[in-house]
């Protein structure tokens, strides 16, 4: 509608002919020097001197609800515009609600927030794009270790591929907790200790798998539950296909491999990274965290937190303990007789094994501790700084570490919370504190760190041929009870620390 209430369906002409006759019906004065009749007379004449009038009517008609034409198609009774509201992209907005001014309204509601379009584009189908996506994931890993397999043995002598190969798939296979059985001293025995570095450099591949077969199934942002659970699924299948594949080429009458237990291992683990990833990528994470009660969620995030500054501490453990004893840790490289690229694969193997003696050393400080079984008999340099007993003088210090870990962990969850926020209006505010509901996050943050930490617990232990059929590692209930109560108190006690100091801060 336009100013006069004229219907835009209305054509052009006769739109002039009817402001015509309201021009007639409403004569200005006549002017005899140009014998015009129902001229409208300017700004001045209609008693708005000195052009004032113009002004307030300019005014008016800019705030004057406008809709958007389309100038591609001649006007007409047969060339109605389309006034569907959904595609408009200029929308009358109601007027002449008593005390209501739109330019201070924080939100206009609009019906729908973009104008109606093709459909977005779907990629490949969902199995194509898992298999694809899970294969480029896989040969990002095997190809690093191929070379390095094939560098050291080269250093050596003559490369034997075939038992190169069969070397990099039991590695592969070892990462994802699949056991494998080697003959060793004329009798059998299993290998199950994981190196989690490989295990974690793994799941971060599926997981980006997951995150790309999301985008191309088209459900990037959607958040739907439906979606993300059928990436998952399909990156599940598809690196289960893969493991069961790499078990039949890794057998071997010297190297044995269940295929089913590499199947399923590969498709529960690629599942899960691969779920993490399309729910990251699909919005459902987001839309979880948004109905998650605030207790819960300062919880969840203030245990993750806290899980890795504990895992951070026995890291730094492990690195110190392997400094203080690094003439034995020195004399234990120099017993193995191979040259500088063996001494770099030994090297490497630690790395690779290193998260798993980080976990170890976490669970000694925390008290459980660990079975190390005859894990330094195989003499790599890492297990010099193995502890042969309990801390002993000063040493007993760094049992407080793990309590530090889950204070720092409520603390950052505390700050976070009373962070200044500006709101909509542009003002800056300052939340108001609830303690008690931090105290219940520092509660709920101590369970999620236990279960995290007995999960890290269980990954790193394992079943080794020198050991017999003992478990080396860790007790997983005792790090989960441990660890929760530890981090529980270290949070309850930032809590406290963080509300004394505020107090003190007002004073001053």
């Amino acid at each position: 509608m336009t100013e006069h209430g004229e219907s835009l369906d209305t054509p052009p002409e006769q739109r002039r002919a009817e402001s015509g006759e309201r021009g007639t019906a409403h004569p200005g004065p006549a002017s005899e020097d140009d014998g015009a009749v129902g001229e409208q007379p300017a700004a001045s004449d209609r008693g708005f001197p000195d052009g004032d009038g113009a002004d307030a009517e300019g005014a008016r008609i800019a705030v004057r609800e406008t809709v958007k034409l389309d100038l591609s198609r001649p006007a007409g009774p047969d060339h109605a515009p389309d006034h569907d509201v959904a595609t408009m992209d200029t929308v009358l907005i109601p007027h002449g609600r008593p005390g209501e001014d739109i330019s201070t309204m924080d939100t206009v509601l609009l019906p729908r927030g973009r104008p109606a379009g093709p459909p977005r584009p779907r990629g490949a189908p969902l199995p194509v794009a898992a298999l694809v996506n899970t294969g480029w994931a896989a040969l990002q890993l095997l190809v690093p270790l191929t070379l390095l397999t094939v560098a050291v043995r080269a250093a050596e002598g003559p490369v034997e591929w075939a038992l190169s190969l069969r070397f990099v798939l039991a590695g592969w296979l070892l990462g994802h907790g699949v056991p494998i059985t080697v003959p060793l001293n004329g009798q059998l025995g299993t290998m199950e200790l994981a190196p989690l570095a490989l295990t974690a450099l793994a799941l971060w591949r599926v997981n980006r798998a997951g995150v790309h077969t999301t985008r191309a199934m088209g459900a990037q942002g959607s958040g739907s539950f439906r979606d993300a659970a059928l990436a998952a699924a399909a990156v599940g299948v598809a690196y289960g296909c893969f493991g069961l594949a790499a078990a039949a080429l890794a057998q071997s009458p010297g190297l044995l491999v269940t295929p089913w237990r590499a199947g399923l291992n590969f498709a529960v683990l690629g599942a899960g990274a691969g779920a993490l990833g399309s729910l990251r990528a699909g919005g459902v994470l987001r839309r979880l965290a948004r109905a998650t009660p605030v207790l819960l969620r300062d919880g969840v995030r203030a245990g993750v937190v806290a899980a890795l500054l504990v895992l951070a501490v026995g890291a730094g453990a492990v690195g110190l303990a392997v400094a203080i004893n690094g003439g034995e840790a020195a004399r234990d490289m120099a017993g193995f007789s191979t040259g500088v690229l063996g001494q770099a694969g030994l090297t490497l193997l630690s790395l690779a094994y290193g998260p798993n003696f980080a976990v170890w050393a976490a669970s000694y400080l925390l008290g459980p501790g660990f079975a190390a079984g005859t894990l330094p008999m195989t003499q790599l340099p890492v297990f010099a700084g193995v502890p042969d007993g309990p801390l002993r003088g000063v040493g007993w210090m760094l049992t407080v570490l793990p309590l530090l870990g889950g204070l720092a962990a409520a603390v950052l969850m505390a700050r976070r919370r009373l962070r200044p926020r500006r709101s909509r209006r542009g003002d800056v505010v300052t939340p108001h504190p609830r303690w008690l509901r931090m105290c219940g996050s520092a509660l709920a943050a101590g369970v999620v760190a236990g279960v995290l930490l007995a999960a890290a617990a269980y990954a790193s232990g394992g079943v080794l041929p020198v050991t017999g059929a003992v478990r080396t590692g860790p007790v997983v209930w005792q790090v989960a009870a441990m660890s929760a109560l530890v981090v529980t108190l270290g949070g309850l006690l930032g809590v406290a620390g963080f509300w004394s100091w505020r107090g003190l801060r007002r004073r001053v």
